[in-house]
């Protein structure tokens, strides 16, 4: 336990070499970029045009402990701390920021910040299970945009850029540098080609993508094309790989089809997405195909889904995932690599399950099941939304996960959550 202490303390002490860090000049970053929206905000003629708008945040939930810590990535036979209840409540103010500068031949600079100040409070903050969240977001970024204000054993404040970047836009391009989401992939729960923001299913917000520090480049293309390449640097944190991608995509007879080709690192990647209607439903899908440059095997990952509207104001999808990568049974799980975060599911096969129903204008019940066909564990996520005003949303719910103790979904603990969200 002393060595597994000592490990602790080396990892929240130590920097990581080569990464970019602007914490010391965050705020004065922040507030340099946000000077104009306040200088120009009543001007209804200047050249600048501003909004502001932002949300705040209180977010509750109780679960137990798991096996998962950051001391695991590199010691897989680290100690596991006891078990035990705990409890998080988040707090979180975010403002987003957004100002465009009119040029000359129809040419416009626009910068968007999204700020935050957020604080956790309870007994998760001191867990293993809270440090490791930190450490799979921290290790998929390049830069440093977060400072932390406070650190205690119940308590821990932070502000950071939650999106910052610079667009150049003119009638037929744009060019984007900085911190930005990069919506790929048409999955809602998985999504193989979303190369650059992976999204976790089991994750509590939903509404919460990290970011990526890229370059950005679209061009409109002849016969309504457009073109899309996208560069990541290689960074000294483990899960940002340099990435070097393009995705060209056109309408052919009403469906929207991408083609993909890039680079992870020294691997190729090639795949395509395609979206469009049949009759009165949405159908979407997605392939990647990924050549390994070392001795790992090949893979290929896909997802199929529709959606359809069912009377009484009901709302169905369906979705199917395969996913190359993963294996059958659960003696063979690459339980280090999901650990590790190179990638979140551990199986092959997975069906996923949304179902919406609008019980009044007001509440509305949302339903979501994954469910692991290679195991036979379930991921369950009911919740209710009401509507307490326009702008103010309340939410109760809870994450549940049913399954042996060796199965993917069977591992997790229960998580029981209460949400308020005004936005402004």
């Amino acid at each position: 336990m002393g060595e597994l202490s000592m490990a602790r303390d080396k990892m929240q002490s130590q920097r990581v070499p080569g990464t970019f860090s602007i914490k010391r000049y965050l705020v004065p970053f922040g507030l340099f970029l946000a000077f104009p929206f306040f200088l120009h905000a009543e001007e209804s003629s200047s050249p600048v045009k501003t909004d502001i708008s932002g949300y705040l945040k209180t977010l509750n939930f109780f679960t137990r402990t798991t096996s998962l810590s950051p001391e695991l990535v590199n010691n897989p036979l680290a100690v596991e701390e006891i078990k035990e209840d705990l409890f998080q409540n988040l707090e979180r103010v975010r403002l987003q920021m957004r100002a465009g500068v009119k040029l000359p031949l129809n040419q416009r600079l626009v910068a968007k910040v999204d700020y935050d100040h957020q604080a956790f409070f309870g007994s998760f903050v001191h867990s293993d299970n809270f440090r490791y969240r930190r450490w799979t977001v921290e290790e998929r970024q390049f830069g440093d945009l977060s400072q932390t204000l406070v650190k205690k054993r119940n308590a821990f404040y932070e502000h950071r850029l939650y999106r910052a970047y610079l667009t150049y836009e003119t009638e037929k391009a744009s060019l984007t540098v900085g911190r930005q989401q990069i919506p790929w992939g048409l999955g809602h729960f998985f999504t193989p080609t979303d190369v650059f923001n992976p999204f976790n299913p089991t994750q509590i917000e939903w509404d919460e993508r990290d970011g990526t520090d890229a370059v950005n480049l679209a061009v409109k293309l002849p016969y309504e094309a457009k073109t899309q390449w996208i560069y990541t640097p290689r960074g000294a944190r483990s899960l940002h790989p340099q990435r070097f991608f393009n995705r060209t995509s056109r309408d052919v007879k009403g469906y929207e089809i991408g083609v993909i080709n890039g680079l992870i690192h020294r691997d190729f990647a090639s795949g395509f997405d395609l979206r469009g209607n049949v009759k009165d439903s949405a159908v979407r899908g997605e392939f990647l195909y990924r050549h390994k440059d070392n001795e790992e095997k090949d893979f290929m990952q896909f997802t199929v889904n529709a959606d359809y509207n069912l009377p009484k104001n009901i709302y169905m999808l369906l979705e199917y995932h395969f996913n190359g990568l993963g294996r059958r049974s659960f003696r063979d799980y690459q339980r280090d690599l999901q650990t590790r975060g190179d990638f979140t599911q551990l199986a092959r096969n997975y069906l996923g399950l949304l179902l919406g129903y609008d019980i009044t204008a007001l509440l509305r019940l949302e339903h979501r099941t994954l469910f692991n066909m290679d195991d036979v564990s379930f991921f369950i996520r009911p919740e209710l939304q009401y509507e307490v005003t326009s702008n103010l949303l309340a939410t109760l719910g809870a994450q549940l996960f049913l399954g042996a103790n060796q199965d993917e979904y069977g591992a997790p603990a229960n998580l029981y959550f209460g949400e308020m969200k005004y936005n402004f």
